[in-house]
């Protein structure tokens, strides 16, 4: 096919793919800003792989609920616990996370053992997120979220700017750090656990991370870099789902490399500007 008739095709068939995968990445490239600034880039992985445990979890036949409800669920629990320990000092937050981290994917390991023998395919397909067949259910469920994330992020920017690109300042003024950090993570917890079940975790980790970090190569002031990243999070997606259907690739890996290929870019102006 030409470039006409995947751009046709993907628009006439595959329109949730495209713009489903535009709607995570831009939210997930919001919230990265906020992630790396924060320093704790592995809480993305972590959120991911809890969320992947919780629906994990929902195959169990003593766990019979909606399979979103489930990552939701427990995602929730994790992030109540993390917004905890991530504040404070005893444990370094690396520790912390690699625990979460690894601890998920075993307890995933061991729960799908336990599992009902059904299509194993179809239960890795879900656990991994399909682009190519969201449905208009899941992708209507993303919207609201993504609607909600954004009003109270609008509402409380001053808050959460504060606290994660100026903590010493925020403390100076009175800010009640734990109060505002917990409710950030439960904001992305929320976004991050159906997103994931929307598109899968190699994409949500991938475009929490790469689009903030090339805007923060591009940009300078907080304002232009939450913009410059949320661009990249529509633009990247729609480029990817093209070359993926150029060239028989997968959706998600094409997706994150082409916002990879824009971050060398960055990297390169930056050098280029700093000599």
């Amino acid at each position: 096919m030409d470039a006409g008739e995947i751009v046709s095709t993907i628009v006439q068939e595959f329109p949730y793919a495209l713009y489903g995968s535009m709607l995570v990445g831009a939210m997930c490239a919001f919230l990265g800003v906020y992630i790396i600034a924060k320093r704790v880039v592995f809480l993305g992985a972590v959120l991911t792989q809890v969320s992947v445990l919780g629906l994990a979890l929902t195959f169990l036949p003593i766990m019979a609920i909606p399979h979103t409800v489930g990552s939701l669920a427990v995602t929730l629990a994790a992030v109540l616990l993390l917004s905890r320990f991530l504040t404070g000092k005893r444990i370094p937050k690396d520790a912390v996370l690699g625990f979460v981290f690894v601890a998920s994917i075993a307890a995933r390991i061991l729960v799908m053992q336990k599992a009902p023998k059904v299509e194993v395919a179809e239960i890795e397909n879900l656990l991994r997120g399909d682009i190519l067949f969201v449905t208009p259910d899941l992708f209507l469920l993303m919207v609201v979220v993504v609607i909600a994330a954004l009003a109270a992020h609008l509402l409380l920017f001053k808050e959460f700017t504060y606290i994660s690109f100026d903590p010493e300042t925020a403390s100076t003024q009175g800010f009640r750090a734990v109060v505002w950090e917990m409710i950030f993570y439960g904001i992305a917890a929320v976004v991050i656990s159906v997103a994931t079940h929307m598109v899968g975790d190699v994409f949500v980790f991938g475009f929490l991370v790469i689009p903030p970090v090339t805007a923060m190569l591009l940009a300078q002031r907080v304002r232009d870099i939450f913009l410059c990243s949320v661009l990249i999070g529509l633009i990247a997606p729609a480029v990817g789902l093209f070359f993926a259907f150029r060239f028989d690739f997968p959706s998600s890996p094409a997706m994150v490399s082409v916002a990879s290929l824009l971050l060398a870019a960055a990297w390169l102006i930056s050098r280029l500007r700093r000599s």
